[in-house]
């Protein structure tokens, strides 16, 4: 298996311009709802027609809720659709000459735009507006937007993300971003702090209105705003119409009973030192360890594991916290660097938990990373199984959401994100209050009423100070108080009621699902594993998925269509600012320091090489294999312009020099003899085993787009030569196996 850093290539993405041209976020926050509006502008300045394809992150908690296309004609609306339909029909409006757009989710939190078929001068603005559900931590709130997608350890392939949905890095590119963010509500009181850039916050008829000092800034961190405040009352419940029946949302803010008697426990601090840490990310390590070592107690046991390409655990097994090994702990301080090679996750996590087996007291694990993994699944799922609660530590200017939350949600932890200029002693303390304080079971939320569903089904974890919010679906009008009820560990209880507030005016019009039904029933999708009944739901309720997609299409009249396919033009990511030791965010703000300035500005060409195929001694079916790999890979290496085109591939001879099988040609030469025509023989057979599922995922995108159109060219074709074919392909197939 492929284990590489997907790291930064000094080449330059494609040979073209860049069509994205700006992005504008307008955000209003309301109390813990934040509604948010990201606005993408592409522009094709060649020549040719296009297609500008953007990955880019988003908040893991974002309910996407609308697409909107502005053409200079039009205003289309994005309309959710099943994932394999919606790609059918993008790829026919595109092989048709038609405009099409389609928003795709490649990762929990990651998103690819696809805007096809842009001609020349043509301009398209495409909003995407998402809620999140904001969360009291203490006294403050945080409103998070990212920017660029950090490069990350692994080999995205493996986890079927396509070759256009990947992100690629262009050292000399610039992606500026324009941000307005609004508050109101109980929120235009809070103190407003920004640790990521440089704003201007101002007041404006009752609201609090922060944008960026310079207007705008370069997408190469997250975007971070504080909002910090005291309230008497942290916790809201209401109802809300839905249909023929109600949907509620109830947010607690839980005060536990504090204790001078505190379980002692076995605490493992898991920290990452993979050469993506360096810089930034690996001096707020050295911080957070150091704190934490400033935390323990005497009566608790620890352990320190470090990790890259392989782990080191610093005892054997957990020690007890006295001075002679918290000494030996401190130690590490002097010596910890991002020196340790790949970001191999799974080792590190799995010797923690077998390590934690060897002690008797309360097992947690502090982690500190920048996450930046693709296959980071697996870890959550082998996490999930054990008896470690994971606190989790998401350092850098751009780390990866997505795994560091949920490592912690499925572990009944909590996850903290620091930027590289905020205090990271808060954070440590916070979770530490969260570790210390006895932990809640048998945890109930009691509404007024029977819900027919309620989301999340099981609570997992409940911390003094942090927000919980719970969803439920009812026939009937719930009227009274939400009740939160949970046992302490120590033998006390937590008890907190919130009533029901009516919220009947909000209710959408005929048809539509308003935001908090629309909410609930994101918060039921992400507990679905079967993958008909997400994609059924979230057709019903209009929200992307991994099994939906946002679709567009601009069917544009005869004579205004694009004659030719469009040639590929992804949007290259920016390198996160200090990623692997590259530059330093950390900075005093009141110096004169540009935020904004890039961190490289150089780049290299790419060198092409045909590689040299050699087969060695196997079997048969071995060798008609690495054949029928070497095959596909020159037809894709074909549609690159490299060599021939792909649709230059008409004639069997063509097939023998791209080397496709000595039975194919066979089969395919007896079928010309039959009186066929070859070129309708051969491009049938190319169309039809792109289609195949065993080819299909193996073929560039660009290439199955070509057959595909060379395919609606043909004559009609009669049914019993399709068979045929067909017949030619499954056999051929059937004699290699799997």
């Amino acid at each position: 298996m492929n284990r590489a850093m997907t790291a930064p290539v000094l080449e330059p993405v494609g040979e073209g311009k860049v069509a994205l041209q700006s992005v504008n976020v307008e955000a209003e926050i309301e109390n813990l709802l934040c509604q948010v509006t990201v606005k993408q502008s592409y522009r094709n300045l060649e020549k040719i027609n296009i297609e500008a394809v953007y990955t880019f992150p988003l908040p893991l908690g974002a309910v996407l809720l609308d697409m909107t296309i502005k053409t200079r004609a039009k205003k289309l609306k994005g309309v959710v659709v099943e994932k394999s339909e919606a790609e059918e029909r993008y790829e026919d409006a595109i092989t048709d000459g038609d405009t099409a757009i389609m928003l795709e989710q490649v990762d929990p939190g990651l998103y690819t735009m696809n805007v096809g078929n842009l001609q020349p001068e043509d301009a398209i603005d495409i909003s995407i507006t998402y809620a999140e559900l904001f969360k009291w931590r203490d006294n403050s709130l945080r409103f998070f937007l990212p920017t660029t997608v950090a490069p990350r350890y692994g080999d995205p392939d493996n986890l079927g993300v396509q070759p256009h949905q990947a992100p690629e890095y262009d050292l000399t590119n610039e992606n500026p971003f324009a941000v307005t963010v609004s508050i109101s509500g109980m929120l235009s009181r809070a103190a407003v702090e920004c640790p990521s850039h440089k704003i201007v916050s101002e007041s404006q008829n009752g609201k609090t209105v922060v944008t960026l000092k310079k207007g705008q800034a370069l997408m190469d961190r997250d975007f971070v705003l504080n909002l910090s405040m005291e309230a008497d009352e942290k916790s809201a419940a209401h109802v809300e119409p839905e249909g023929d029946g109600y949907v509620a949302l109830a947010s607690f803010y839980p005060r536990l009973p504090t204790t001078p008697e505190r379980t002692p426990r076995c605490i493992t601090i898991i920290v990452d030192c993979s050469g993506s840490m360096g810089g930034d990310s690996i001096a707020q390590a050295r911080k957070a360890l150091y704190e934490i070592l400033e935390l323990l107690r005497p009566e608790d046991e620890f352990n320190v594991v470090r990790f890259g390409s392989s782990y080191q655990m610093l005892f054997p097994s957990p020690v007890p916290a006295d001075a002679g090994n918290l000494k030996t702990a401190k130690n590490l301080l002097e010596v910890l660097d991002a020196d340790m090679g790949g970001t191999e996750i799974g080792q590190a996590i799995a010797a923690t938990i077998k390590g934690a087996t060897r002690s008797k007291l309360s097992k947690e694990a502090l982690l500190i990373t920048d996450g930046e993994v693709w296959d980071w699944e697996k870890v959550t799922k082998m996490a999930d199984r054990s008896r470690v609660r994971f606190f989790t530590v998401g350092v850098g200017s751009s780390v990866s959401e997505a795994f560091v939350q949920t490592l912690a949600d499925v572990t009944g932890g909590a996850c903290e994100l620091v930027s590289p200029n905020e205090d990271m002693a808060e954070k440590i303390v916070r979770h530490f209050k969260r570790i210390y304080f006895p932990k809640a079971e048998n945890l109930k939320i009691l509404w007024p009423g029977e819900p027919e569903k309620t989301f999340p089904e099981q609570v997992s974890a409940v911390y003094d100070g942090d927000t919980l919010h719970v969803f439920g679906r009812f026939k009937g009008k719930p009227e009274g108080e939400v009740e939160l009820q949970a046992d302490l560990e120590n033998g006390g209880t937590l008890e907190q009621r919130v009533p029901l507030e009516s919220m009947a005016g909000s209710q959408p019009p005929t048809g539509l699902h308003g935001t908090t039904a629309r909410m609930a029933a994101a918060y039921e999708m992400r507990a679905m594993d079967d993958s008909g009944q997400i994609a059924t739901l979230g057709v019903k309720y209009q929200l992307m998925s991994s099994y939906t997609n946002y679709l567009a299409i601009d069917v544009r009249a005869e004579g205004e269509k694009a004659e030719d396919l469009p040639a590929l033009r992804k949007t290259p990511q920016m390198l996160a600012a200090g990623w692997g030791g590259s530059g330093a965010v950390v900075q005093d703000m009141d110096m004169n320091y540009s935020l904004e300035a890039p961190m490289f500005s150089r780049r290299k060409m790419a060198n092409y090489s045909e590689p040299m195929v050699q087969y060695s001694i196997m079997s048969n079916e071995d060798l008609e294999r690495r054949k029928l790999d070497h095959f596909i890979d020159r037809l894709n290496r074909l549609q690159t312009g490299l060599f021939s085109p792909v649709g230059d591939v008409t004639t069997i001879s063509d097939l023998e020099d791209q080397g496709a099988s000595d039975g194919l040609i066979e089969a395919l030469s007896e079928l010309v003899d039959t009186g066929v025509d070859e070129e309708t023989a051969v491009t049938l057979f190319l169309y039809l085993l792109s289609q195949h599922k065993r080819v299909k995922k193996r073929l560039d995108r660009s290439t199955k787009r070509i057959l595909v159109k060379a395919y609606k060219q043909l004559s009609i074709v009669p049914a019993e030569v399709q068979q045929r074919v067909k017949t030619i392909i499954e056999d051929y197939l059937k004699t290699i196996g799997s």
